[in-house]
């Protein structure tokens, strides 16, 4: 039998020995128990072996969850380099996507400029073919007209002639259409009158591009009068052209010019409502939301402003619109 003391002394040794373990509820129970019956003086060999069997198997236990611990802090710190690479992974990917788009609506907005400038070239050679088509038509009508006085003239000159009779040496210089006798006689000329002016030549005189070009040179050096007149005399003649947007655009921005918000909120909603599909309808939006701004109603301020955000994000007018909003609140 082992006296209290040196199981006392053995605990202590071990004890000392090793660093402090947190043990598990059973070790901890039964070297609390070895403790008890050892201060109590009933210690035994037998329970002095179940107490180390039971401290070995606690460090053990402990040692397997080190292990465990180990793992998992290995594999979570595993995982997590791996989601930073692809996170990292993605926000290269992410800018050059944005890339892309940038790119790509870079080349939008090239071949948008291209549509355009041939759009404008079609208006103008659709105008010099109408142009065209009308002088022919005055011409024909010319022409029909001059065929019926020849018509009546020879039937003019065959009652004549039955009534008094031409001498023969005449006929040949005086008949209608005669070519010039071998003689030297004078032969009779046809005069092709040029062709009539059309409508919209007697209005402008001018192609689509022209015209435009002219209303807005007026809008750039600050005639917003003349321009106003100008894109307004455009869209009365020129409505079905690829420019009436535009113009019609550029009459909301006279009005702006001249601080008649209101009526140029009217030009600038007459842009969304009657072209929705035209390049101009952001610039529009944009500009009445300034407009209400000027006038002082921030709420439809807002509304018009919104619209361009959520509309057209990844637009210039897009981002302006997102700016003043935020110099809104």
């Amino acid at each position: 039998m082992i006296s209290t003391k040196k199981a006392a002394g053995v605990l202590a040794a071990r004890e000392s020995s090793r660093s402090p373990v947190r043990f598990s509820f059973p070790g901890a129970a039964a070297a609390l128990g070895a403790m008890v019956l050892a201060a109590a003086g009933c210690a035994t060999q037998a329970d002095m072996v179940d107490l180390q069997i039971a401290f070995e198997k606690n460090q053990a236990q402990q040692a397997e969850i080190q292990d465990r611990l180990k793992v998992v802090e290995s594999y979570f710190k595993e995982r997590s380099t791996t989601v930073q690479r692809g996170q990292a992974d993605i926000v290269i990917k992410l800018d050059q996507v944005a890339v892309d788009v940038q790119t790509a609506q870079g080349k939008l907005e090239e071949n948008s400029h291209l549509l355009a400038d041939m759009s404008q070239r079609i208006d103008d050679q659709t105008f010099r073919s109408k142009e065209l088509t009308g002088r022919l038509d005055a011409l024909d009508g010319q022409m029909a007209a001059l065929e019926k006085s020849v018509s009546d003239l020879e039937r003019s000159v065959q009652i004549i002639e039955k009534v008094v009779p031409i001498p023969p040496e005449l006929k040949s210089s005086e008949a209608p259409g005669a070519k010039a006798s071998p003689e030297g006689g004078t032969p009779n000329q046809m005069v092709i009158l040029p062709g009539r002016p059309t409508e919209k030549d007697k209005a402008t005189g001018m192609s689509p591009s022209e015209a435009y070009g002219l209303a807005y040179n007026d809008y750039l050096k600050g005639n917003y009068d003349l321009a106003l007149a100008g894109f307004q005399n455009f869209l009365t003649q020129f409505k079905s052209t690829s420019l009436a947007p535009n113009a019609q655009y550029w009459i909301g921005e006279s009005y702006y010019g001249k601080k008649d918000y209101l009526k140029a909120i009217d030009a600038f909603d007459r842009v969304v409502t009657e072209y929705p599909k035209s390049d101009k309808v952001p610039g529009a939006l944009l500009k009445a939301g300034y407009g209400w701004i000027e006038v002082g109603d921030k709420p439809k301020a807002r509304s018009y402003l919104k619209k361009v955000v959520e509309n057209y994000p990844l637009s210039n007018e897009g981002k302006l619109a997102k700016n003043k909003l935020a110099d809104l609140k």
